[in-house]
C-alpha cells in the first residue's frame, strides 16, 4: 500500500499528516516506510529526533522525478509506504501521484489555499487520470472552529467534487510539539483533543483504503 500526501501549496501540513500516519502503521506491527520527498527534509528531521523506544518508522530521502521508478523495489519489503510530498507541482508530486494508491491532499481552511488546492487536482491529479485511475481526497488541516472562513471554505472544497474526509484537523500545538520530538501526536499527548481526531482519521482512512 503506497499513501501519498501531497498538494502544490507550501505550509498546508503534509510532514505533519505523513508522520503521524506513518507512526500509527507502525504502531501496529506494519513494516512501515516513510519517503521525504521534500527538498526541507522535514520527515527525515522527524525520524532523527524519534526515540528508540518508540515502533520504528524507516525514512528515507527521495525527491526525484523518478520516485515512481526507484519506490518498485521498496514495495517487495515494506507493507505500508507514505510518501510526503513536496510543495508546488513538480514532476515529483506527479511520480508520487502516478505510484500512489491513494493521495492524501491537506489543504488549510482559507480561500487561496482552497483555489490551490482545486488548481493541483486539475493540473495534476487529472492529469495522472489519464494514465490511471486515482483514488484521493481533501483532508483540511489546521482548521479552526466556528470562523466565518472555515465553514465557507468548508462549503467551497464541497462544492468541487472532489472527496472530501469527515475528519478535520484543528489547530492545536500538540501536533507542533509533537513533531518536534519525533513523535505522532498519540504518542506525544494520548489524552488531547489533537490525538482524538488525529486517531479518528486514522480510522476514517483505513476505511476508505478497504
Amino acid at each position: 500500500m503506497i499513501i501519498a500526501v501531497t498538494n502544490q501549496k507550501g505550509g498546508v501540513g503534509k510532514t505533519t499528516v505523513a508522520t503521524n500516519l506513518a507512526a500509527c502503521f507502525a504502531a501496529e506491527g506494519r513494516e512501515v516506510l516513510l519517503i521525504d520527498a521534500d527538498p526541507q527534509k522535514s520527515a527525515l528531521d522527524w525520524r532523527a529526533d524519534r526515540p528508540d523506544d518508540k515502533p520504528q518508522v524507516q525514512t528515507i530521502g527521495l525527491p526525484v522525478k523518478n520516485l515512481h521508478r526507484e519506490i518498485e523495489p521498496l514495495q517487495r519489503k515494506y507493507e505500508v509506504i507514505l510518501v510526503d510530498g513536496g510543495g508546488r507541482i513538480t514532476a515529483t508530486a506527479r511520480a508520487a501521484i502516478v505510484v500512489a494508491d491513494f493521495v492524501i491532499v491537506p489543504t488549510l481552511s482559507s480561500k487561496p489555499d482552497a483555489l490551490s488546492t482545486q488548481d493541483f487536482f486539475q493540473q495534476v491529479v487529472e492529469e495522472v487520470t489519464a494514465i490511471k485511475e486515482v483514488h484521493a481526497a481533501i483532508l483540511v488541516n489546521q482548521l479552526q472552529t466556528g470562523t466565518v472562513i472555515s465553514r465557507k471554505v468548508g462549503e467551497y472544497l464541497h462544492g468541487l467534487g472532489y472527496p472530501v474526509f469527515d475528519t478535520a484537523l484543528h489547530q492545536y500545538v500538540a501536533y507542533r510539539e509533537a513533531i518536534a520530538a519525533g513523535l505522532s501526536v498519540i504518542e506525544y499527548d494520548p489524552g488531547s483533543k489533537a490525538a482524538g481526531e488525529m486517531a479518528s482519521f486514522y480510522v476514517e482512512l483505513k476505511e476508505v483504503l478497504r
